[in-house]
Order: structure tokens, then C-alpha cells, then sequence
């Protein structure tokens, strides 16, 4: 659907417009929030910014002018600066609770402070390779791993055939482990 049919949309039958934004453009926008968010945010905080996106987006959405730009150009501004507000607060947080009294901090019963650091490391590690994707596999790797999508599912969200969702998966995670290896292990 273009920005122009969308608009239209909008005005025509506001639920439908959501959902059809959501549907269009919520790879685009959960990869720009994931890219910003990825150091300081668990995958809840990333999907809660993601629909503030959206929410803040349909709100503003009357104020986008087709003259002036596109949509995606529209949304990926939104996208951008509200994930880089989200980022704010989360960093604000995170060093506000390590500021308080470094000395002070006890750890929990069980926690290894050198594995959650890890754990973090990883995670951006593996967003990174995610992010060097190309958009097809990218948005097919965020369906299976991020969203719980099964390939059946994926393959229809996507309009793509089983077969070739499988075969796109199987090369990304190919691409991504080459990727990882180069990153932990310093491989060439």
C-alpha cells in the first residue's frame, strides 16, 4: 500500500490504518528501535518503545504531508528520535543506579556480574550481525527469533514461500555465525 492509499485509509477507517502500519512498517521501525536501544535495553523495553513509536506515529500521522516527503522517511524520523528519548531515560536510569553508591551495591544471591556483562556484550553482538543483514533476511531473523514466528507464519507475513523463508534463514544464520566467529574469536 502506498503513503498516499494509507492516508486515505486513515481518514476512511482509523483502526485499519494501525493495523496496516504495523504490518507495513514494524520490521523497520523495531530495527531502528533495537539499534538505538541494544545496550541499555532488555527486549521488553525495546518492544515497549516499538509501540510508543506506533502510538506516538498515529497520533502525529495527520501532521505528514505526502508533498513534503514519504511516509517511511516520516516514520523512520519518529522512529528514530523517540527510540534516541527511550535511550535517554534507560541510560539516565542505568547510571543514576550506578552512581548512587558504587560501594554500596550488593549482589543478589546467584548473580555473576561477569556473565550478565557477557550477556549484554553478546546480545549487542548478535543485534550488530542481525543489523548487517540485508532487509529481506533481517526482517525474516526478527520474525523467528524476536517475534516467535514458525517459518509457516513468517512465509505468510512476508508473502514469500516456505521454501524460500527457509532457505533465506539458512543463509542469514549462516552469514550471522561467520559474522560472530570474526567478532569472539577474531577469525578472518
Amino acid at each position: 500500500m502506498n503513503d498516499k492509499e494509507l492516508l486515505e485509509l486513515f481518514d476512511s477507517s482509523p483502526k485499519k490504518a494501525y493495523a496496516q502500519l504495523i504490518e507495513q512498517y514494524g520490521n523497520y521501525v523495531y530495527a531502528i528501535a533495537a539499534n538505538k536501544l541494544c545496550r541499555y535495553a532488555a527486549a521488553e523495553d525495546i518492544e515497549d518503545c516499538v509501540s510508543d513509536i506506533f502510538v506516538k506515529l498515529f497520533q502525529n500521522l495527520k501532521n505528514f504531508a505526502v508533498e513534503k516527503g514519504t511516509l517511511k522517511g516520516y516514520i523512520g524520523a519518529i522512529a528514530k528520535s523517540s527510540a534516541i528519548d527511550a535511550y535517554r531515560r534507560l541510560n539516565y536510569r542505568y547510571n543514576s543506579i550506578q552512581n548512587i553508591d558504587d560501594a554500596a551495591v550488593t549482589l543478589m544471591e546467584n548473580e555473576d556480574i561477569e556473565e550478565t556483562v557477557l550477556n549484554n556484550i553478546g546480545r549487542c553482538k548478535i543485534r550488530d550481525a542481525v543489523m548487517n543483514l540485508d532487509e529481506t533476511s533481517r526482517s525474516i531473523i526478527i520474525h523467528q527469533y524476536f517475534y516467535g514466528h514458525t517459518i509457516r507464519e513468517t512465509a505468510e507475513i512476508m508473502a514469500m514461500s516456505v521454501g524460500a523463508v527457509q532457505q533465506r534463514s539458512l543463509r542469514a544464520r549462516k552469514s550471522m555465525k561467520k559474522i560472530l566467529r570474526k567478532e569472539w574469536f577474531y577469525e578472518k
